[in-house]
């Protein structure tokens, strides 16, 4: 048995937490925010099992320019944060290479294709199956331009074995009839699927974890005590030292200021993405709907519609700008034109994301007892079971069921 101590208690941190417990490890969890309120609370809520091709795809590219002056556009970069983000962007602009972005697919899709087993084994691990909604995702499109931007990462994702049926925006309309019925065109993606409530999964599993021995300190890690080559201990916000065999650094967009203590670099950059739960919604919506040309996404959560989306880079203290999430929810009524939203809840996020949009997962070489489960983007929330899986695999020796190289936190 040895002494783990996880940095970050998200969704990805409380999965690697359980799966070491499961190994008989002594295991603690530093979590300083609400349970349940990171970034996968802002989310769509989605096993985005087809989300392979990085974001840096040509067509996204291409956008860029127009959406950078206008402050409502699906992504934007505020002015403050450019100077610091250009080492980062350029190297996420190199990724949109055809070659590096099929290599970057393909890495990925490793990852997710074994996602819904992996989360599906998990929520019967904790007693909570009916979390996983395995109802396919839709996409719409309002005529054949906005359809193409999408052309090229869908006959990648297709190619690499993601099933994805184009459809007309009427029989979208007929699969949902909350769905406006005049789209053009739309897309079903069918190995997705979506859960109840993100805050109440990550709960569940925090609880599940303390109900079976574990500990959660409501703490920041503030620092390490190197012994050499390892990592003899964590040192917490509050001054405590916590002795330590194994330590995991899985505290989402501060892996990278932790993993700099350590003398590991990280190209990890926070994006803020917001989240609007509406309830009593008036309508009566029965899938995960994307509007790729609005840059959201809604979903029907147990309790509330959330609208989520956006991509803003900013710097980590940066107060959110909730006009973003008000504006999302405008946008919101072109597809569900039944639409209420008078009883309202807004969130953000801020999710990791690395130049290659890869994860970060395994050992790193500079110190032989830390690894790092972090970098995850939006796929954090898919990802968290199968991350937790291989984490477990990494300290335990034994070769994991996926090749991991290519999520090396030594890449960089």
């Amino acid at each position: 048995m040895k002494r783990v101590v996880i940095a970050g208690g998200g969704v990805v941190g409380i999965s690697c937490a359980l799966a070491l417990q499961a190994e008989g490890h002594s295991v603690t969890v530093l979590e300083p925010g609400p349970v349940g309120e990171g970034a996968s609370w802002a989310s769509c809520g989605c096993i985005a099992v087809g989300e392979i091709v990085p974001l840096s795809q040509p067509g996204m590219l291409m956008k860029v320019p127009g959406w950078l002056r206008d402050p409502e556009a699906p992504l934007s970069l505020r002015p403050a944060s450019a100077l610091g983000l250009l080492p980062w962007f350029a190297r996420f602009t190199a990724n949109s290479m055809p070659f590096r972005m099929r290599t970057i697919a393909a890495d990925l899709s490793r990852l997710t294709f074994a996602a819904t087993a992996d989360f599906k084994a998990q929520l019967a691990d904790i007693g909570a199956p009916e979390l996983l909604v395995e109802r396919p995702v839709i996409k719409l499109f309002d005529d054949e331009r906005d359809k193409a931007t999408m052309g090229a990462a869908f006959d990648l994702a297709r190619e690499l074995g993601c099933i994805i049926d184009d459809i007309s925006g009427q029989e979208a309309h007929e699969m949902d009839p909350a769905i406006a019925a005049d789209f053009k065109y739309a897309s079903v993606l069918r190995d997705w699927s979506f859960v109840t409530c993100p805050k109440r999964l990550v709960q569940k599993l925090m609880q599940t974890f303390l109900q079976r021995g574990g500990t959660v300190l409501p703490l920041a890690c503030a620092g390490f005590q190197r012994d050499g080559a390892r990592v003899s201990g964590v040192q917490t916000a509050d001054g405590q030292l916590l002795p330590a065999d194994e330590v995991v650094i899985a505290a989402g967009t501060q892996s990278k200021g932790l993993s700099r203590q350590l003398g590991i670099p990280l190209r990890l950059e926070g994006v803020m993405g917001y989240s609007t739960g509406l309830q009593d919604p008036g309508v009566n919506l029965k899938h995960t709907v994307f509007y790729p040309a609005g840059g959201f996404g809604i979903t029907p959560y147990e309790s509330e519609l959330a609208v989520a989306g956006t991509v803003e880079f900013a710097s980590l203290s940066a107060a959110p700008k909730w006009r973003r999430a008000d504006v999302l929810v405008k946008r919101a009524h072109r597809v569900l034109p039944g639409l209420q939203d008078s009883h309202r809840s807004r969130r953000m996020g801020r999710r990791p994301f690395t130049p290659d949009t890869r994860p970060i997962i395994g050992r790193t070489g500079k110190l032989a007892n830390v690894t790092l489960a972090a970098g995850h983007g939006q796929l954090g929330l898919t990802l968290g079971a199968t991350t937790g899986r291989i984490i477990a695999d990494v300290i335990a020796g034994r070769r994991p069921g996926e090749e991991i190289s290519a999520f090396s936190p030594d890449r960089f």
